[in-house]
């Protein structure tokens, strides 16, 4: 007996050994984003926005999973809340939490991905508020480089202390007894002498909502919504299309029965002095030379918006308003829109000549050489 005893449970001990691998242990959520139990909120963002844009299954599919981790651990640590929960009760009291917040709704991770870079509109038959748009100017070398900004605005939302009841308390709400809650009322019109009809209108008494506030919430003062402060992350990749527009869902304003409308955010280039000129994913330069580069050429170094440096040089005369192109010195080119291994677009460069000012005794050297150039050419 004590041996078929001691078989059972080093059969049972086995099947633990084997199943443990595959029973890992959720990892750190700060493990996870790669900051430390002490990282501000700014940090958080900041590491989430660059880990994401490169984990997502759009452009990793393999790394799926590891966006979803990503992605579970950003939501818990960006809430004051949750990560109180977190770090001193662990994943599976978040998760309790949660569950009894959102009466068991999950929440999307590509929905959080969206707030950071905008995101198409979903299918959805609440009606929607209007969107709004705003247009962000940025330099060249923004353009080039990918920046992040902030866009401030102030937006309405549902009034949180009546929750859009738009009364002091639920007690402060009564069925409205001229249209018995209907919101209408039959009005009898003559039309002429004998004839009358019965039009259905919008109750006076309640303005259509069929009930009656007595007393109005103090907060909104019956309106029902608030002007709320709200910021925008908006991270612009590098080499953005111009004109291009980041779409961010239900950043806008709201109201009760209404979903928030989205926020669009339009971006332009302004070009600063110095900066190149951009056509799609090419870059466009002048460079003066002076006469005797022109002449005999040159060698010049030229260092780009990221701080990379690459040099050019001709040998011999270098014709005015004469274009070289250097290929894979533009743009970036977006991840989506590459083609083979070609991640930059080319830079043009368009060489002037700068003509100095000539004293009597050079110009008449610089005129005898070139009537001797043009005898001999003949």
């Amino acid at each position: 007996m004590h041996t078929t005893a001691t078989r059972v449970s080093a059969l049972l001990l086995v099947c633990l050994l084997l199943l443990a691998p595959l029973v890992a242990a959720a990892r750190d959520y700060y493990e996870v984003l790669g900051v430390k139990r002490t990282a501000t909120e700014k940090e958080i963002k900041s590491v989430y926005r660059k880990k994401a844009r490169n984990m997502h299954p759009d452009r990793n599919p393999d790394r799926a999973d590891e966006f979803m981790e990503l992605t579970d651990a950003y939501q818990t640590l960006i809430d004051p809340e949750l990560r109180r929960i977190y770090d001193t009760r662990g994943a599976d009291a978040v998760k309790e939490h949660q569950t009894r917040k959102n009466n068991g709704h999950v929440n999307d991770p590509f929905d959080i991905f969206k707030q950071f870079f905008g995101g198409g509109a979903k299918d959805d038959s609440t009606p929607k508020g209007p969107a709004k748009s705003f247009t962000a100017e940025l330099s060249v070398a923004d353009m080039y480089n990918g920046r992040v900004f902030t866009v401030t605005h102030e937006r309405t939302v549902v009034c949180p202390s009546c929750s859009g009841s738009g009364a002091k308390s639920s007690a402060h709400i009564h069925r409205c007894s001229a249209c018995d809650g209907q919101g209408v009322q039959v009005v009898r019109h003559q039309i002429m002498p004998g004839f009358v009809t019965n039009v259905q209108a919008q109750c006076q008494t309640c303005g259509g909502a069929g009930q009656v506030i007595t007393q109005s919430c103090s907060r909104c003062g019956g309106s029902k919504t608030i002007m709320e402060h709200a910021e925008i992350d908006v991270d612009v990749e590098a080499g953005a299309a111009e004109g291009a527009q980041y779409v961010f869902e239900g950043a806008g304003d709201a109201s009760p029965g209404i979903d928030p409308g989205d926020v669009v955010v339009h971006i332009h280039s302004t070009p600063q002095p110095g900066d190149m000129r951009r056509v799609g994913h090419d870059l466009y330069y002048t460079v003066p030379l002076s006469l005797n580069e022109a002449l005999f050429g040159f060698d010049k170094s030229f260092t780009h918006y990221d701080g990379h440096a690459f040099d050019f040089k001709r040998d011999g005369p270098t014709q005015y308003g004469h274009v070289e192109r250097i290929q894979g010195q533009g743009m970036p080119i977006p991840m989506e829109e590459q083609e083979g291994d070609k991640t930059h677009g080319d830079m043009f460069i368009d060489f002037t000549v700068v003509i100095p000012k000539l004293s009597a005794k050079q110009r008449k050297v610089i005129e005898s050489v070139l009537v001797e150039t043009l005898h001999t050419d003949l």
